[in-house]
C-alpha cells in the first residue's frame, strides 16, 4: 500500500490549520512528519485517515483517490481529542476495549496475557496518564494494528507525553516490518535527533534531511 498526500491544506474558522503539506508513505517503511505542536498535526492525521476532507490537495491510495479505503484501512493512534484514551482509565480497560473491537477475547485473563506478551503487565492497573510514554505508545499502536482491515497507522505526536524520538521510531519500525504503512508525526524539536529523512508540515513536498 502507498499513501501520498499532495499539497493538502485545511482551513480553520479564523486561519489556516494545516499549510500545504506533501508526504509519501508505503508499506514496510516509516514516514516521519515533523512540525510545531498544535492543530496542524491533528488535521494531518484526520486527512490521512479519511476522516477530514482537505480544503485543497488530496490523498492518493496506490495512485487513486479513495476516501472510503482510507477510512477502512488507516488507524489513527492517540490523536489528540480524536482517538487518545481517557487519561484516568486504567491501561487494562483500554486493552480490553480494543481487544473486543478487534473481535478477540477481552476478559481479564486475556488482557493480562496480552499485556504480558508485550512486556507491559506491570502497568496493568495503572491509569493511562501515569504509564511511561514508550509503553503507552507501544500498547496503543499494537492494539490499533489489530483492528480488522488495518493496513496503515498514523501515530500522532507521542512526544507530547514524553516519548523520545528513538523510542517512538523503534515502535514505528517494528510495526512497519509487518508490511504496514506507518506515519510517525513528531514535533520538530524531537524529530531532529533522528538520522532519517522526514517531511515537514507546510513543506508542500520538500524533504527535510537531518
Amino acid at each position: 500500500m502507498q499513501l501520498e498526500a499532495i499539497a493538502i491544506s485545511v482551513d480553520g474558522p479564523h486561519a489556516t490549520v494545516l499549510r500545504p503539506t506533501s508526504a509519501q508513505a508505503r508499506s514496510g517503511d516509516v514516514c516521519v512528519v515533523e512540525g510545531p505542536p498544535g492543530a496542524g498535526h491533528t488535521a494531518l492525521s484526520l486527512v490521512l485517515g479519511g476522516r477530514l476532507r482537505p480544503d485543497r490537495g488530496h490523498v492518493l491510495v496506490d495512485g487513486e483517490r479513495a476516501a472510503q479505503t482510507l477510512r477502512e484501512s488507516v488507524a489513527l493512534v492517540d490523536v489528540p481529542d480524536v482517538s487518545e484514551p481517557d487519561e484516568v482509565l486504567k491501561l487494562s480497560t483500554i486493552v480490553a476495549e480494543e481487544l473486543a473491537m478487534a473481535g478477540r477475547p477481552a476478559g481479564a485473563r486475556a488482557v493480562r496475557t496480552w499485556l504480558d506478551h508485550h512486556d507491559a503487565d506491570a502497568w496493568h492497573g495503572t491509569r493511562v496518564e501515569e504509564v511511561p510514554g514508550a509503553v503507552r505508545l507501544m500498547v496503543l499502536a499494537e492494539l490499533a494494528a489489530l483492528r480488522p482491515g488495518t493496513e496503515a497507522l498514523v501515530i500522532c505526536c507521542p512526544d507530547r507525553y514524553g516519548t523520545s524520538a528513538d523510542d517512538a521510531y523503534a515502535v514505528a519500525e517494528r510495526l512497519a516490518q509487518r508490511h504496514l504503512v506507518v506515519v510517525l508525526q513528531l514535533m520538530a524539536t524531537t524529530a531532529r535527533v533522528l538520522g532519517t529523512e522526514r517531511f515537514a508540515l507546510g513543506n508542500a513536498g520538500e524533504d527535510v534531511v537531518a
